[in-house]
């Protein structure tokens, strides 16, 4: 019996010399508990309880493609930092790599390094869903088909996804790249099923047509051209067709200005004088019209008199399939309901980005402007509007020219 007292005795004395620290932080450190982890979409949701013992503890996040080892660990892995109460955060990686999570909590700058699984540490790897990319999410266009009628040239396809916004392109050139379509013309942008236009080009001109996803084209995707979606011969209007009466009635121009006329008699490469290309000359008698029209140039400066001009719509929504984005502007030019044109196409103006319709309705808010004697505005709308109607605007910019100059004269004269 003495000698058991006496060992125990002993076992007292030695026993607080043991280094106790390592294990009491190992069996009394605080960590969180009840660690869940769990894809959400493209992104991965953790969720746990927050550790009791502390009293204003933060919590660090770390992911690893691999196991997390006590040993190897790197805490160059913290992906987060969150602080007390939160438990929960949602990690978007970007990608679908299968990773691992733990998390540790710190307090007044000392971290718990403690790995348990299923409590702080996952024992799964979880991954989060591939974030879509424009190739996969963008509609699927078929049946692309162009066949001449009378005088148009009807357009017609398919699309797979109605709310995607996709972009109908014209060019005399077959499009067979990306590269092709910066040097096409921009016809319209459609958001529909089923996509039909009457589209009116010069007769005689072989046209081809590539119908393209809007933002798969934005995101500078090569992959936007395939079976289905580009015409893959011209088409054109038969000449037999042309009428001289409609020759200023196409909807879009190739280029905001026509090219000019260059007088070239050098050899750039030898310097020598050209010989003369003999371009045959005639006299040709003018109708009253247009000697009224040459009567009122000022040093190329103006083809219109100096009158007030009628209201001109656009042939776009003269068209039988008129597009919505300007029609209803007609039923208002004809009443003459210029306040509520104005207003009208200043609000529309706000929502859109679309340079073409922009063009429309700077045109129809510079004529609102125009008949309520506000000159300046309208001078200023229709210089907006020349990016795609080009000829039609000038005629307007000309005229207030004139009118603006007339008014100069007869102050002037007062």
């Amino acid at each position: 019996m003495k000698k058991r007292t006496a060992l125990f005795i002993l076992i007292l004395l030695i026993f607080p010399f043991f280094p106790a620290s390592a294990q009491d932080s190992r069996i009394y450190a605080p960590f969180v508990s009840r660690l869940d982890v769990e894809p959400k979409g493209s992104s991965v949701l953790l969720t746990w309880k927050d550790a009791p013992q502390l009293l204003n503890p933060e919590y660090l996040i770390y992911a690893s493609e691999t196991p997390f080892d006590e040993e190897r660990f790197i805490y160059a892995n913290q992906i987060a930092l969150v602080e007390k109460g939160t438990e929960n955060f949602l990690y978007s990686p970007g990608d679908s790599v299968p990773r691992y999570f733990l998390v540790l909590a710190r307090e007044d700058g000392r971290i718990f390094d403690l790995f348990i699984p299923y409590r702080n540490m996952s024992m799964s790897p979880v991954a989060a869903e591939a974030a879509p990319v424009q190739e996969e999410r963008a509609a699927r266009i078929s049946s692309l088909s162009v066949f001449p009628e009378e005088r148009h040239l009807l357009v017609h396809a398919l699309s797979s996804d109605p709310s995607r916004p996709l972009i109908l392109f014209r060019s005399p050139s077959p499009m067979e790249t990306r590269r092709d379509l910066t040097e096409a013309t921009e016809v319209r942008i459609f958001e529909s099923e089923e996509i039909t236009l009457k589209d009116r080009v010069v007769p005689g001109i072989p046209f081809y047509y590539a119908l393209v996803d809007k933002a798969l084209y934005e995101s500078g995707s090569e992959i936007v051209l395939y079976e289905g979606s580009v015409t893959l011969r011209g088409v054109s209007i038969p000449l037999e067709q042309w009428s001289s009466d409609e020759a200023h009635s196409f909807q879009y121009a190739s280029r905001p200005v026509p090219l000019p006329l260059l007088s070239i008699d050098t050899d750039i490469e030898t310097g020598d004088r050209l010989p003369d290309p003999d371009i045959p000359r005639r006299k040709v008698d003018l109708d009253p019209e247009t000697e009224l029209a040459l009567a009122g140039l000022d040093f190329g400066k103006s083809v219109d008199p100096a009158v007030w001009k009628e209201k001109e719509l656009l042939p776009v929504d003269m068209a039988e399939n008129a597009p919505p984005e300007t029609s209803w502007a007609v039923p208002l030019m004809e009443r003459e309901e210029w306040n509520v044109l104005f207003d009208e196409c200043s609000s529309r103006l706000k929502q859109t980005f679309d340079s073409e319709v922009r063009s429309r309705l700077f045109f129809y808010r510079a004529q609102a402007s125009y008949f309520t004697g506000d000159l300046e505005t309208a001078f200023m709308d229709f210089l907006s509007a020349r990016e795609r109607y080009y000829s039609e605007s000038n005629h307007w910019l000309f005229n207030i020219y004139r009118q603006r100059r007339m008014l100069t004269v007869s102050q002037d004269l007062e």
